[in-house]
């Protein structure tokens, strides 16, 4: 993109500049004021006209201006590479990217970079209490339910029959534990899985259900953050790192460090290393067979997330249209200190509807 020219509209005729409304670095759009000038017959605001950044003024207020005359230059905008998760931090902490110089590869700007503009440490970031205790109604009544024994934890859910799969390091402390689960129409899940298999085949690796609802739910994690949180005696810590714990169709486990900074491809990538060692793990996401198979969350998470096997269903489009879709059933098992179910189902329609996007 070449730089641009921001000129006095020959249609005004002459003109004499009164005020400059932007300053030379200031990001501009087409739309945006400019400068305000006067002609003979009214004062008018210029926009900019041109998409980018302006980079140098011609002239200075007061100065006559002659038909058409060229006012400053519009250098072209700057090209932002930032990582996911980086994009996600700033929006939260309400972070300008535009103003930040990466420290990443070729000046990517990564979250570290969006922490120091925000002024916090990434130590205190990551582990900072949430300024909220547990409220006491989230707090179920006794008896609390032992994971070591998931046929009474299963009556108190009302669920008929399932299967518990247990990761390593399952949780083994006694905790109140419940859960909520939605039906999800994965056609077009399916179909962007079937659509990147060419590509991820090329580089040795698989477009999967699984690495795909890691990454849509690591994009919702900073919108509901209590999915990612931990629970202590003096309250609910949040992390903002993503470090999910991935169970595969096959029985193996592996660690997606950083979800939130990695692509689809990057995420297929660490399934692919199958990294069994969950001791860092921040939360658990899990593909199963049958919707009767679910995943208990592990030590320091607050929740388990299963997605199962699809199947063929009607699906009602409107009152008049119904056509065949792939449902699956989509389940979360949170520990209820630190989630209520409106919470969970909110998180899972959100996720719901990102997974059923075509």
């Amino acid at each position: 993109m070449q730089q641009q020219t921001i000129t006095l509209p020959p249609a005004l005729g002459e003109a004499t500049l009164l005020e400059w409304l932007v300053a030379v670095g200031d990001p501009i759009t087409p739309a945006t004021p400019v400068a305000r000038v006067l002609t003979a017959d009214a004062e008018w605001v210029l926009p900019a006209q041109c998409d980018g950044i302006l980079a140098e003024q011609l002239v200075a207020p007061g100065a006559q201006l002659a038909v058409g005359a060229i006012l400053a230059r519009c250098a072209p905008p700057r090209r932002l590479r930032v990582t996911p998760l980086a994009r996600r931090m700033a929006a939260v902490l309400g972070v300008d990217l535009a103003t930040l110089t990466g420290s990443g590869p070729a000046g990517r700007i990564g979250r570290d970079d969006v922490l120091a503009a925000a002024g916090k440490g990434e130590d205190s970031y990551h582990h900072q209490p949430v300024i909220m205790t547990a409220p006491a109604e989230l707090l179920p009544p006794e008896p609390v339910v032992p994971i070591a024994e998931p046929s009474s934890m299963l009556a108190d859910q009302t669920v008929a029959v399932a299967t518990v799969i247990k990761p390593p390091l399952a949780i083994t402390e006694l905790i109140p534990l419940a859960s909520a689960t939605i039906a999800v129409n994965v056609q077009p899940l399916l179909r962007r899985c079937a659509a990147q298999a060419a590509e991820f085949a090329a580089r040795g690796l698989q477009a999967t259900p699984l690495g795909a609802l890691i990454a849509a739910a690591a994009a919702l994690f900073p919108l509901h953050p209590l999915i990612n949180a931990v629970w202590s005696d003096s309250a609910i810590i949040v992390r903002h790192r993503y470090h999910v714990a991935a169970g595969l169709l096959d029985g193996r486990w592996s660690l997606v460090a950083d979800a939130g900074d990695l692509t689809e491809r990057g995420i297929a990538r660490a399934l692919a290393q199958a990294n069994s060692d969950l001791s860092g793990a921040t939360c658990v996401i899990a593909a199963t067979n049958g919707w009767w198979q679910i995943v208990p969350p592990l030590s320091g998470t607050s929740a388990a997330l299963t997605l199962s096997a699809a199947h063929p269903q009607p699906v009602a489009l409107d009152e008049k249209t119904m056509v065949t879709g792939s449902i699956a059933h989509l389940s979360v098992w949170y520990d209820a200190r630190i989630l209520d179910h409106p919470t969970a189902m909110a998180f899972l329609r959100d996720l719901g509807r990102r997974l059923s996007v075509e």
